[in-house]
């Protein structure tokens, strides 16, 4: 596992030998980093589920302004720790489960122009992620979900009332989704 990109690509990051987190293969990576390379720079970022911390730190290695990791493995949280130090960074690590941590993160009022998600396969996990985050307004205006989920995983289709597809695509037996939520109470997505 490494650092694919940016000012520190090719930079090994330690790999998780716990269970319950599952890494994103550097193929999976590239190809959706690719499609979310016009986002990066100068972005804010909510690495969710964030496991060894390798999706928010490939952001901050492609010039994202600042991440903020949550995981509820301590074990993972310190790997994300290592992972980060050994490049320089100091990122806010919150050790919680993903819906406090989405209720602290709307209490003090954080927006986040990209919020990626790779919770456990066959949870439900990422709609009532989606769900949560949509409703706290957690994104900005412009600001997009990225899903790493099972092919064969359905997702509610409350997710698809709040959210537009922007990207769908597949690798072996996992998909990429990004999303743009449909902001209600007369809010836009649109630049103005």
């Amino acid at each position: 596992m490494r650092i694919i990109s940016g000012r520190n690509r090719g930079k090994k990051l330690l790999m998780p030998n716990f269970e319950g987190t599952r890494p994103t293969a550097d193929l999976v990576k590239t190809s959706m980093f690719g499609l979310l390379d016009s986002y990066i720079y100068e972005s804010k970022v909510l690495d969710l589920f964030s496991g060894s911390g390798a999706l928010g730190l490939e952001c901050l290695s492609r010039y994202a302004d600042s991440a903020i990791f949550v995981d509820s493995n301590i074990k993972a949280c310190e790997l994300t720790r290592k992972n980060a130090n050994s490049m320089r960074y100091n990122p806010e690590i919150l050790n919680m489960q993903y819906d406090k941590a989405l209720n602290f993160l709307s209490r003090r009022g954080d927006k986040f122009d990209i919020i990626l998600l790779d919770p456990p396969y066959y949870k439900n996990l990422e709609s009532l992620a989606l769900i949560d985050i949509y409703n706290k307004k957690l994104l900005t205006p412009n600001g997009i979900c990225v899903v790493e989920m099972a092919k064969e995983d359905s997702m509610l289709e409350k997710v698809y009332e709040l959210y537009e597809e922007l990207k769908n695509r597949t690798f072996g037996i996992k998909r990429i989704l990004l999303l743009k939520p449909k902001f209600n109470n007369g809010e836009t997505n649109e630049k103005e």
